[in-house]
């Protein structure tokens, strides 16, 4: 790194200025955070909501969370917006280093780097829990009894780059349609007859069932799809760089989330949001 800021500097200046003046200024640069990179974390999120967990603008709970903690560590955090497969890839080249709400999969096991303990994903590090749920047409018969779908003979709907409800489904051996890219244009999609339960999170699929489209028309199922810890994942190059300051993040995410303030903001965020 300062090799090759040294060779910019000299190939820049001229050679009439006095090489103290390019040393000094290999220096400024060498102990800037934007050079160093470390300091700075970007995050992509997805470029749509899921309050009150996170936003595209890295509000909501999981925002808050994070940038307290990065804060705490004197990191800077850029939030950015794209679609969660673009996130994914842009992880994968390096163009991001994070996401901030990751589930613990297999498929991401080659692009995310996860807090772990004892050889597996460690909850008391997580960013937050979050729940999906079974939707289906009020009345009908097809239902998930938390094991297994049952009387189900068809397709089950699922938003499109949702990697653990992909999983899941997968690993059941339950066919699957994620052709729609939001929960709400697969609630259509359930009212038209084209599938007869869909699967998808707990606080998207409640701000639609208040909606006059949808109201009284199709409804949550009991017992949830998945229960899951959600993590800051990094990028394995962003861990490999510094190992120890990725750990001290994950470590005061999860000391921030388990104190008695963030708890009594984190309750009373997700109370105003069930009754909104």
């Amino acid at each position: 790194m300062v090799l090759d800021l040294f060779h910019t500097v000299i190939h820049t200046r001229t050679a009439r200025e006095p090489i103290v003046k390019v040393l000094l200024l290999l220096l400024a640069l060498a102990a800037s955070p934007s050079v160093q990179g470390a300091e700075t974390l970007r995050i992509c999120t997805d470029e749509k909501s899921h309050l009150p967990f996170i936003d595209p603008a890295g509000g909501g709970v999981a925002g808050q969370l994070i940038r307290q903690a990065a804060a705490e560590l004197g990191l800077h955090i850029v939030f950015y917006p794209a679609p969660t497969t673009r996130c994914r890839e842009e992880m994968r080249v390096g163009v991001a280093d994070a996401f901030p709400i990751t589930p613990y999969t297999t498929s991401l096991l080659g692009i995310a780097a996860y807090p772990m303990s004892k050889g597996k994903p460690d909850p008391e590090r997580a960013v937050l829990v979050a729940r999906s749920f079974a939707y289906r047409r009020t009345g009908t018969a097809v239902d998930w009894d938390g094991k297994k779908f049952i009387r189900l003979t068809t397709p089950v709907l699922m938003p499109f780059g949702a990697v653990l409800l992909n999983d899941r489904l997968k690993a059941a051996g339950v066919a699957y349609d994620d052709k729609g890219k939001t929960l709400d244009l697969i609630f259509s999609k359930l009212l038209a007859e084209r599938g007869d339960i869909a699967v998808g999170a707990e606080y998207s699929g409640m701000a639609l069932l208040a909606d006059p489209r949808f109201a009284g028309k199709i409804e949550m199922l009991p017992i949830p799809f998945t229960t899951e810890p959600y993590f800051l994942a990094v990028t394995q190059k962003v861990f490999d760089r510094d190992p120890a300051l990725v750990q001290k993040l994950w470590d005061t995410i999860g000391r921030i989330r388990a104190s008695p303030d963030y708890q009594a903001y984190y309750d009373k965020t997700l109370r105003e949001t069930k009754a909104e």
